[in-house]
């Protein structure tokens, strides 16, 4: 059985900045290329929760959406001619992240991971760190991304070996 949780908050959004298949066009006389300076951060928790902390007052500005779908099977296989059985819990959730702002903006989520859970998605964290999940995302002015977040956790069945 599966079930899905809905929950609305405050954020800045995420997204990812699309070039569009546009290609770049460079003057041999322009002056040299300025380093950018790096993107706000607006950093979320699982709740989709902006951190106040990490987030330099940005927490006023911003839109968010988490869905979270959870589903049961079990996997089995054959390790030196004994069948395994794990009872498995797949966990996931998608923010939807809206940057409000006039700014481009790179969204942090801190994605905590129960103990003995592993991230089961795709794109991967940029890092981890104990039990807690990093995912980057960029967001230009008033663009909406999802994200993916998958969760993966596994027990034995007793007696099945």
């Amino acid at each position: 059985m599966s079930k899905t949780r809905l929950c609305v908050a405050a954020l800045l959004g995420i997204g990812i900045a699309l070039s569009f298949g546009q290609p770049l066009a460079f003057s041999q006389t322009s002056a040299p290329a300025q380093p950018q300076a790096p993107l706000k951060e607006i950093h979320v928790d699982r709740r989709c929760k902006i951190l106040q902390d990490e987030s330099d007052a940005l927490s006023d500005l911003a839109e968010a959406e988490l869905r979270n779908v959870t589903s049961h099977h079990v996997e089995e296989a054959l390790r030196d001619g004994v069948m395994l059985r794990n009872n498995v819990t797949v966990s996931e959730q998608e923010y939807l992240l809206q940057n409000v702002t006039s700014e481009p903006v790179t969204f942090v989520v801190e994605h905590v991971l129960p103990d003995d859970w592993k991230v089961d998605s795709d794109p991967q964290p940029v890092k981890v760190v104990d039990n807690k999940a990093f995912f980057r995302v960029n967001a230009e002015s008033g663009q909406i991304v999802r994200m993916h977040v998958g969760e993966h956790h596994s027990d034995p069945i007793a007696g099945s070996n």
